[in-house]
């Protein structure tokens, strides 16, 4: 276990990705999870052995209004939890709904506004990183459409000063929440936007509304470490820690891997590392051990997509954390 401020949390938690249809590794591989775990008891199978033989009590989850794999995969971790008559607590995934005039924000301009501020940072390389960045480019026509976008959109610049947060979308996730163990709502990589192009006010706002009305605490998803987290650490926004990606290969981790590794180490906040093995591109011994002993980030977010999966990487994560 670790602390998260007054909270203890497993030095190895569960994520859910691959039991709602993602992958990292493409349409053939998301469409072999998404018929695996349309039968909510293959998804109960790995809760069950997670929780029981490896103290996996705290899981990643989305919100129930994201799909049905989403309310399915719930509905599995309640199941699990009334079966083992263990309180599963949860670390749950809420996308920032921002929106500009009315309508919510591009995800392409969102992107090139992180590309305007980064190019500082990451230099001439930054646009291969991003355009081969495995993660990124499990999207569909990824780079096609970056590229595109690059050429005949532009980023946000002073549409910035008019962003909105749609709280009725924000009331709406987590009301559906109310009968389940939340420890921690994370609030998704928005934040990286919000961070850049200083509007962490709206982030503050919307940590103390989510405090005020439903008690959760908050985390903050970072992607982009090696820029927002200065950003973060000097805020005024009242949060806990954060989730961010963590890997050997430096995927997802910008503007460059060596930025964020001295962000996440200069943090003064916790860290949970997420993508560790790149996609399921890194051996868990190889991943765990950058995570854990490398950077000595206290607790880590896997996702596993079988029985087998979970034991390689537990046993394998228990082995270094014994040492």
């Amino acid at each position: 276990m670790t602390s998260f401020g007054d909270v203890q949390i497993p030095r190895l938690i569960l994520g859910y990705l691959p039991f709602v249809g993602e992958s990292y590794q493409g349409p053939a591989k998301n469409a072999e999870y998404s018929r695996r775990f349309s039968n909510i008891e293959n998804t109960v199978a790995v809760l069950t052995k997670a929780v029981r033989d490896y103290g996996m009590t705290v899981i990643g989850a989305p919100t129930p209004i994201e799909d049905d794999s989403a309310r399915r995969f719930l509905k599995a971790i309640e199941q699990t939890s009334y079966n083992l008559e263990i309180d599963v607590a949860l670390i749950t995934c809420l996308r920032i709904p921002l929106c500009i005039g009315g309508n919510k924000i591009d995800d392409y301009r969102r992107w090139l506004t992180y590309y305007k501020v980064e190019r500082k940072h990451g230099g001439r390389d930054l646009l291969r990183r991003y355009l081969s960045d495995p993660v990124l480019q499990a999207r569909e026509r990824w780079k096609s459409r970056f590229l595109e976008n690059l050429k005949n959109s532009r980023p946000y610049c002073e549409e910035l000063g008019s962003l909105q947060i749609d709280y009725d979308s924000v009331n709406r996730a987590l009301t559906e929440l109310s009968n389940l163990n939340i420890l921690f709502v994370d609030l998704g990589s928005e934040t990286d936007l919000l961070a850049m192009s200083k509007r962490t006010d709206l982030l503050a706002d919307l940590v103390d509304w989510i405090s005020d009305n439903y008690g959760y605490r908050c985390l903050l998803s970072c992607h982009h470490a090696g820029s927002t987290l200065p950003i973060l650490e000097s805020s005024k926004v009242d949060f806990y820690g954060y989730l961010s990606p963590v890997n050997k290969l430096g995927v997802m981790m910008f503007p460059t891997q060596r930025a964020s590794e001295v962000a996440l180490k200069k943090s003064k906040r916790p860290v949970i590392a997420i993508k560790p093995f790149a996609g399921g591109r890194l051996h868990p011994k190889v991943a765990l051990e950058y995570v854990y002993n490398k950077l000595d980030i206290p607790s880590c977010m896997i996702g596993v997509a079988s029985v087998e999966e979970l034991e390689q990487d537990s046993s394998t994560a228990l082995q270094i954390l014994s040492r």
